[in-house]
């Protein structure tokens, strides 16, 4: 029987949870489960044949990755990342990036003119407000309620 180390098994195991999380993440542009965005990269062209055999082989590559796994003794962790937890997250990061559109910032990217600033700090405002009031409604949302309540 083969032994693998443990930083052998570590990188099959991470190996194979980044391929399920790559091809998951593809399978949702692909499936278009959201409402399409106006900003999106991705045109929704598949048929929903074709999204049913992409669909059928994911569920046989994991299968595989599983099997694989067990047959070696590698245990498969339980998820313990909150989705919600991500979701607040990229709001965070949104605001980064955002905050990286002010003028002061931006004009390491070539000057501007001050109708051209004006202009420049007033979308990033614009934005910065527009996630904060995201932000605000994710925290409302999911903020637990007091004992007693439900």
């Amino acid at each position: 029987m083969l032994e693998f180390n443990e930083n052998h098994q570590r990188k099959l195991l991470v190996t194979c949870q980044y391929v399920d999380e790559m091809l998951t993440e593809a399978l949702w542009r692909i499936e278009s489960r959201v409402e399409p965005s106006p900003l999106r990269k991705y045109i929704t062209d598949a048929t929903p044949a074709q999204i049913n055999s992409l669909q059928q082989q994911m569920m046989e590559l994991r299968q595989t990755m599983v099997i694989m796994l067990r047959e070696n003794n590698i245990a498969i962790p339980d998820p313990e990342i909150s989705a919600l937890w991500a979701f607040r997250t990229a709001l965070i990061e949104a605001a980064d990036e955002v905050f990286e559109l002010q003028t002061r910032l931006m004009t390491s990217y070539g000057p501007l003119s001050s109708e051209a600033r004006k202009t420049m700090d007033d979308m990033a405002m614009r934005l910065m407000q527009q996630i904060e009031t995201f932000t605000r409604v994710f925290d409302q949302i999911t903020r637990p309620l007091p004992h007693g309540d439900h």
